[in-house]
């Protein structure tokens, strides 16, 4: 690949300095150089230009009508070398930081919250991850992890975690195929689960005070998105997180015909210990707040 075919650069920098002020001696202290330093410079360009550049006067300095048009593209060129430079030493620097989280939550509580958080945090790159595993945050695959997890669930020592809101579960169902008079005739119907969370009737059964030795015929799918249609098709009563079927409730594809209940679960972001006083606690800080205002 070859060069490009351009003078020496410092011997611009002269050539616009003594042209700028019309005068070696105001360029020379300009530059910080000798008179003789910039004559140097200026002789070297018309050398490698085979072109005159300068005629001196007793007094002044002029330009020849080849100079007039290399100082009109120097002007040009250093005036936007010099913006840029000055917009990139104060520009912050872009940080990424990598979320992971179910593709759940992801669809339908974090990415419509996004395009604010970014506003909010221009020089923060939000990445998405779909997982499960909180390993991946130990092994420093991902920045933050969120999940729903118990309250007396330990995590490694070199974890921390923030809680950023109740994970409330409930039945939900669309509103015609079923005869729900009583919380007891949800028995009576097949029960909608995740694989990711086999344990969710049980707990609600539980703390619902209903034994589960009645329950009728089961279905499992792969993700909550999946369950859900399951539900509004009419295939059985899945059982949800409140804060991410929200959505489906208001625009009536589904109702929840007794509500949700706090079953010691939360959802919480987790992030390393030695994430403090860094870009991932100001992301951890922001999703607090905004659960706050929006729960």
């Amino acid at each position: 690949m070859k060069g490009r075919k351009l003078p020496p650069l410092n011997a611009l920098k002269a050539f616009e300095a003594v042209a700028r002020n019309r005068s070696f001696s105001l360029a020379a202290e300009e530059l910080c150089v000798t008179h003789s330093a910039v004559s140097h410079q200026i002789k070297q360009l018309e050398e490698w230009l085979d072109k005159k550049l300068f005629i001196r006067h007793s007094s002044t300095t002029s330009l020849t009508r080849d100079a007039e048009e290399l100082f009109c593209l120097c002007t040009h060129f250093f005036n936007d070398l010099e913006k840029c430079v000055f917009e990139l030493k104060n520009k912050a620097s872009e940080v990424e930081i990598i979320i992971g989280a179910s593709h759940s939550f992801m669809a339908n509580w974090l990415i419509p919250r996004l395009e604010k958080l970014e506003i909010i945090y221009p020089n923060i790159h939000v990445k998405l991850m779909t997982c499960n595993d909180l390993k991946l945050l130990e092994k420093e695959k991902i920045d933050i992890f969120i999940n729903s997890l118990n309250l007396d669930q330990t995590l490694p020592e070199s974890l921390d975690k923030y809680i950023l809101f109740p994970d409330n579960m409930g039945p939900i169902c669309n509103r015609k195929t079923y005869n729900l008079d009583t919380i007891n005739d949800v028995l009576n119907y097949p029960l909608l689960h995740t694989n990711s969370n086999k344990n969710a009737w049980n707990i609600w059964l539980d703390r619902s005070r209903l034994h589960s030795a009645h329950k009728s015929s089961e279905r499992y799918f792969d993700s909550l998105n999946l369950m859900i249609e399951a539900a509004v098709s009419g295939l059985g009563i899945a059982i949800a997180p409140q804060i991410l079927v929200e959505k489906e409730i208001l625009n009536g594809r589904v109702i929840a015909p007794f509500g949700f209940i706090y079953c010691d679960y939360n959802f919480y972001a987790v992030v390393r210990k030695n994430s403090a006083n860094s870009e991932v606690m100001n992301i951890v800080n922001w999703l607090q707040c905004d659960a706050k205002t929006t729960s």
